[in-house]
């Protein structure tokens, strides 16, 4: 370990919290919640993947943090997101060249992710548009899954909610969720056919 390293890793822990405990735990939040994401998108080296988000992030605080604006989870879940373009770029450049017959019949398994970077761009767009409370809320509602039911009691304490309506809560903020990135992925749509009508 570094000297370099040490003094990276403190000022990342005083950019998430000025109370070193209180770091600590965001710490751990963030890192469980980037594993998750990297799980979701069907990664196998969830753990490893995590740690490199962390540690870009970390090499670039010293710069980033006095002017960063805004949940420092949403900076490490954007690394996060251009890790896993990297990653997906990496093993498409590693795919054999098969002939025509083999695409079409492995078409579905050869692109599994078609569609989902839009998916997922309308998803941060769509996070941005609830407010800072709601967003915390949501975003760590669902990527704590694997906490007990004393944390999502903690959860409803933090946000003023009483513990059964944090899940009516909750529905209520994925429910517009849903409706907005239906609703962005359809002007995105209508955008790729006019301009393909236009280019015509």
């Amino acid at each position: 370990m570094t000297k370099g390293w040490e003094d990276n890793f403190e000022a990342l822990l005083a950019w998430l919290d000025p109370d070193r405990e209180r770091a600590g735990a965001k710490y751990e939040e963030i890192r469980h919640g980037l594993v998750n994401i990297f799980n979701w998108r069907g990664c196998s080296d969830s753990e490893d993947l995590a740690d490199e988000t962390i540690s870009r992030v970390m090499n670039k605080v010293s710069e980033m943090a006095p002017t960063y604006k805004g949940d420092p989870a949403l900076y490490f879940y954007g690394v996060a997101k251009r890790l896993l373009f990297e990653v997906n770029r990496r093993a498409q450049s590693k795919v054999e060249k098969i002939t025509p017959e083999q695409l079409r019949d492995t078409a579905v398994a050869d692109n599994p992710d078609d569609g989902s970077e839009q998916k997922y761009e309308c998803l941060e767009s769509c996070l941005q548009k609830l407010s800072a409370s709601d967003r915390e809320l949501i975003l760590n509602y669902y990527q704590q899954e694997q906490h007990t039911i004393e944390y999502r009691r903690q959860l409803a304490q933090r946000h003023g909610l009483a513990p059964n309506n944090l899940r009516v809560k909750v529905y209520r903020i994925r429910a517009a969720l849903h409706d907005c990135i239906q609703s962005c992925l359809e002007t995105r749509t209508a955008n790729e056919t006019n301009s393909l009508e236009n280019h015509d």
